[in-house]
């Protein structure tokens, strides 16, 4: 009986969220019973309270001695590696876990992080895909799993993330975000629209959401909403992408002048943004002609000898 109460004891101190005494009434069990896997697992989960990881795994190895395939154990101790920066060792233990539960989802979702977090993108994705293939509620990680693939411009697969995201929780933020800018990826500016006015309700001050959404607007003639976007993000700070918008709708407009000073404003501050320097010498073309943006090209050239974009702008002008 005297064990029975150990235990007992340590598990209402786990629970209580004390987990020294815990570990102290643990080892007396141990001492009474070196074996009781009860105890031991108790134990391991109270080094988890404390966050004394190489507690935890000396006792889980314990532990696997009489029961070497208990995968959630195997699980934690990849945990517990990873936890330490010990990633070969974390790897082989959630590799272990797979080989003995192909589906396991904490082992899906350890390696993914640890992938993820070395930025190692593809390798993440070959555990987190399967992972929100078996429980699709994972917001957090159908997020991730989206942003990936919208940062490798593989835009309708991050869409079906975004979507899968957005089914669970609607005004996740990170998911809007991704579903509006993978959609303007696609091209497809008017799906795009929606998710962009809902980051602007969520976020109404973030300068990268207005001038995606003007640019969403742009791309699709709604000239005065987008003006009104990029001067919203301008009054902000300074922003590149904004600025070069405006020059866009200025040059639609026929408004010439105005889209000269953009593009003067912008290398007035960036002097070899070589972006800049093609729209303006196209803006110059438009405004004067051929000849006025054949010189600012020679003189950008001179400045800057041996960029390929320039001496090709220049071939198409003469």
């Amino acid at each position: 009986m005297q064990i029975k109460s150990l235990i007992e004891a340590g598990e209402n101190h786990r629970k209580q969220k004390a987990f020294a005494p815990a570990v102290e009434v643990f080892h007396q069990a141990l001492e009474l019973e070196p074996n009781n896997l009860t105890a031991i697992k108790g134990l391991a989960d109270a080094y988890r309270g404390l966050r004394d990881y190489q507690g935890c795994i000396d006792t889980w190895d314990r532990f696997l001695l009489f029961k070497p395939r208990d995968v959630s154990t195997i699980v934690r101790l990849g945990d517990a590696y990873k936890r330490l920066g010990n990633r070969e060792r974390a790897i082989l233990r959630y590799t272990e876990a797979l080989r003995l539960s192909p589906t396991n989802r904490y082992a899906l979702m350890g390696l993914g992080d640890l992938y993820y977090r070395e930025q190692n993108h593809t390798e993440a994705l070959k555990y987190w895909v399967p992972l929100v293939q078996i429980d699709p509620r994972l917001v957090n990680i159908q997020t991730m799993v989206g942003n990936i693939f919208r940062k490798q411009l593989r835009f309708d697969l991050a869409v079906k993330h975004f979507e899968a995201a957005l089914r669970e929780v609607p005004d996740n933020s990170y998911a809007v975000f991704g579903m509006a800018d993978a959609l303007r990826g696609l091209g497809e500016f008017e799906r795009a629209l929606p998710y962009w006015r809902t980051m602007l309700e969520i976020d109404p001050e973030n300068q990268q959401v207005m001038t995606r959404a003007g640019d969403c607007f742009l791309r699709i003639s709604r000239l005065s909403e987008a003006e009104v976007l990029f001067k919203r993000a301008l009054a902000i700070r300074f922003d590149r992408n904004a600025m070069l918008g405006l020059a866009r709708i200025y040059r639609k407009q026929g408004a010439m002048e105005e889209a000269l000073q953009c593009y003067r404003d912008i290398l007035a501050l960036s002097p070899e943004d070589t972006r800049t320097v093609l729209q303006f010498a196209e803006a110059l073309a438009e405004a004067s002609g051929n000849p006025a943006a054949v010189t600012f090209l020679k003189e950008q050239m001179a400045l800057r000898p041996g960029i390929k974009e320039l001496e090709n702008a220049l071939e198409r002008l003469k």
